[in-house]
């Protein structure tokens, strides 16, 4: 057994005993905003997010970021969980320059995945299978205003990780890293060397974690999410870099020194009035789908795995169509054989049933 192997089963048996035994402990505090202040003593990594305006609902009080996650340090509650800290849509971001609808959060180091929001719970969209009836829980318009993105990855990068970082530079982005972190000259690392390491755990070599590091919507990276019919979008961490004193303008872009971003063609400056607007539908739900994808992201990941677990112990909720997508040994059941069958597929490892394959209806 691999070592990446046992450190996502231990991960997985952690989520298990929690779930069984319950959390305790002490949770975030809100301050007086109702925005997420760090429980005590937790360590903390700073992610910044600019929220498009047009993101923004006066009918509905939707005028601030929030953010929500499901693992590590004071997570969110899942659907169907009691035990945590904040239901959908999360906490609401820190405000770092309310003009600019740039904010900010000490989020603790141990969250791997979050979901950008506009703080603004839609509701379920549901329909009947049998008349095609749509309905919604709080109304058709609360629901199309209630906007958030993809699951973002806030972990760190390796190569692999990043299409965007992966091509920069010629290809030589990493290489690059590489050679200002075990080198003596720091200059292409700029303000952010403390971001870059190298990971020996995975062995996945240079690594670049997303501490002050901002986050911008894509507007034409969405998709709509077959189980729910929410609009889905994307987006990339990059570095800030603050204001520009000559300009006013807050700047971000793609390599940790401002001054060979500028050289490069990759500074950007910060736009708020982004609009994302897509005219997409949601199509049919087992469309391309695959088993052991129980999130429709489009990868296998732990991420998959560690939901799969959790609808086990009752803690996360998979509709009809996540269910049949989680029974990777198709024997009409979801027990732990199939989380374990996803994590054996992410490592490569024999005896992972469908886990990969295409879905295909009875």
């Amino acid at each position: 057994m691999t070592k990446k192997l046992i450190s996502m089963l231990l991960s997985i048996a952690m989520v298990l005993s929690v779930a069984v035994v319950g959390i305790s402990g002490v949770y975030a505090a809100i301050d007086n905003d109702d925005r997420y202040v760090p429980s005590e003593e937790t360590a903390t990594k700073r992610l910044y997010f600019v929220m498009p305006e047009s993101w923004k609902n006066e009918k509905f009080g939707a005028d601030s970021a929030g953010i929500f996650w499901w693992n590590g340090s004071d997570a969110c509650v899942f659907n169907g969980g009691s035990s945590q800290a904040a239901p959908w849509p999360g906490y609401k971001m820190q405000v770092y320059d309310a003009d600019a609808n740039i904010f900010y959060i000490d989020i603790p180091s141990d969250v791997p995945n979050i979901i950008f929001n506009n703080c603004l719970n839609g509701g379920e969209r549901e329909e009947d299978a049998e008349t095609g009836k749509v309905t919604f829980e709080f109304g058709e318009e609360q629901f199309k205003a209630a906007m958030q993105t993809k699951d973002v990855c806030c972990d760190y990068y390796s190569e692999g990780d990043s299409t965007y970082y992966d091509k920069l530079l010629d290809g030589e982005f990493w290489a690059k890293a590489q050679e200002a972190v075990e080198g003596n000259d720091k200059t292409f690392l700029g303000n952010f060397k403390d971001n870059f390491f190298i990971d020996t755990d995975f062995d996945l070599g240079i690594s670049m974690t997303f501490n002050n590091m901002i986050f911008v919507i894509n507007p034409n990276d969405y998709d709509v999410s077959v189980l729910s019919g929410k609009v889905l979008y994307g987006g990339e961490f990059y570095f800030f870099y603050g204001k520009n004193e000559e300009t006013g303008k807050y700047e971000y872009g793609g390599l940790p020194n401002y001054d060979m971003a500028k050289e490069n063609g990759v500074v950007s400056v910060l736009d708020k009035s982004v609009f994302p607007n897509p005219s997409v539908q949601p199509t049919d739900p087992f469309n391309d789908m695959i088993y052991g994808d129980v999130n429709n992201d489009g990868l296998i990941t732990i991420v998959d795995a560690t939901i799969v677990q959790k609808y086990i112990v009752n803690v996360a909720q998979l509709d009809n169509v996540n269910q049949k997508l989680a029974d990777v040994d198709v024997d009409g059941v979801i027990t732990v054989k199939d989380a374990t069958a996803v994590q054996k597929y992410i490592v490569n490892v024999d005896g992972y049933g469908k886990t990969g394959e295409k879905f295909a209806a009875a």
